[in-house]
């Protein structure tokens, strides 16, 4: 099929390039756990994290997120983390705005070729919600040059308008501690991590770029645990119905201390027509993930999933993926961030790929960061391929 036009090594490289191409939403961020925070709902109005603030979450984003420069605790102006900077007033119980951008400085070094350079626009969203009692709902709308195809509401190669989610949702019981969703959400699986380019995230679909889906979920948010799931329907911005996945996703994380989570998660998708596969296929992953803060300065993050594909006429695909990050955070608001992570597809019948990442991130102004990454891959095909990559972004949102 599609391997007989493409050797190996091209299809692995262009797949790791796509990945590095599309968009990336911000404001996911596990190692939050270090403050404490165990749970999302209360600065995201997802309830499971990523996406649109609440007035409290973009509070302390202006005073744990960025470096200070000298001032004393207490001295903060979390004012700055509103709209606009605070100069736009959202209104405590309503509507809730947001605006992000994102540029990629992007040179990678494909095997026996040119070096490439891009300077890429990967994220230009605005997102709208409404906080009401019990009610919540968001929105957003944003514009791409290329990639994010899975997301897309206009037609084309380049230049489309894109929606990552939009849904509605009400909660109930005694402290609004579970949520009913109904639209194009996040698929409740796994790290909600801003790196949605790893492998735990490409590989099994879950990433928040444009892997959401339509479909209902139920949510549970507690002191001690959190968990949802959801009733996959399919991503109808794609077309035609044959290649929409339907199924379940789901997750559920035990709070074992203020900064120590444990969770796992499971998947089972079917589509009557995947599109590498060319036929009916079913897809799973299940797995475990973690976050620890044993010290203030250090989160460690793992993840690890065992990934299963059974095309209707072709051998199964089996395999793990999995990563393990280090996040040190020597001074507010400057990260330093080590990944390694690991990807087998098709195990026992070709040696696994590896990739280690080198990070830094710094929130060095209110709602603004930038982010260097150096990442090195190994990945098996008919011969080992290695791929070194850099890539700078700065993000603003308002």
């Amino acid at each position: 099929m599609f391997q007989r036009v493409f050797p190996k090594w091209a299809l692995a490289f262009v797949v790791l390039i796509g990945t590095f191409l599309w968009g990336s939403v911000a404001s996911a961020y596990p190692w939050m756990i270090r403050h404490e925070y165990t749970g999302c709902s209360q600065c995201h109005v997802d309830p499971a994290g990523a996406g649109l603030l609440t007035l409290y979450g973009r509070a302390q984003s202006e005073v744990l997120l960025r470096t200070h420069y000298g001032t004393q605790e207490g001295e903060e102006n979390p004012e700055l983390g509103g709209f606009m900077f605070g100069l736009v007033k959202l209104p405590e119980q309503g509507v809730r705005a947001q605006v992000d951008g994102r540029t990629l400085l992007l040179h990678t070094k494909p095997p026996n070729a040119p070096a490439v350079n891009r300077l890429i626009i990967m994220q230009a969203d605005a997102q709208a919600g409404v906080e009401l009692e019990h009610w919540r709902a968001s929105a957003s709308v944003g514009y791409i040059h290329e990639g994010a195809q899975a997301a897309s509401i206009t037609r084309g190669d380049n230049d489309r308008l894109i929606s990552r989610q939009y849904w509605v949702g009400g909660s109930f019981g005694k402290d609004d501690e579970f949520m009913v969703r109904g639209g194009r959400m996040n698929l409740p699986y796994g790290l909600r991590m801003y790196e949605h380019t790893l492998w735990v995230r490409s590989a099994t679909k879950t990433d928040i770029n444009d892997g959401q889906q339509h479909g209902v979920s139920f949510a549970y948010t507690g002191e001690k645990a959190r968990a949802e799931i959801m009733a996959v329907a399919g991503n109808f911005q794609m077309r035609p119905d044959d290649v929409r996945e339907r199924g379940y996703s789901a997750y559920g994380e035990l709070v074992l201390s203020p900064r120590a989570t444990v969770g796992v998660s499971s998947m089972i998708l079917h589509t009557d027509y995947d599109l590498v596969e060319r036929e009916s296929s079913f897809r799973q992953a299940h797995g475990i993930f973690a976050r620890a803060s044993p010290a203030k300065p250090v989160v460690i993050l793992a993840e690890a999933d065992w990934l299963i594909k059974n095309p209707k006429s072709s051998v199964m695909q089996t395999g793990p993926a999995a990563m393990l990050q280090v996040d040190v955070e020597p001074v507010q608001g400057v990260h330093v961030m080590a990944t390694g992570e690991l990807l087998d597809q098709t195990f026992a019948r070709t040696a696994p790929s590896y990739g280690a990442w080198l990070s830094s991130q710094w929130f060095f102004l209110p709602h603004v960061d930038v982010r260097v990454d150096a990442i090195w891959q190994s990945m098996d095909s008919t011969s080992r391929i290695e791929v070194v990559s850099l890539l700078g972004q700065l993000h603003v949102f308002l």
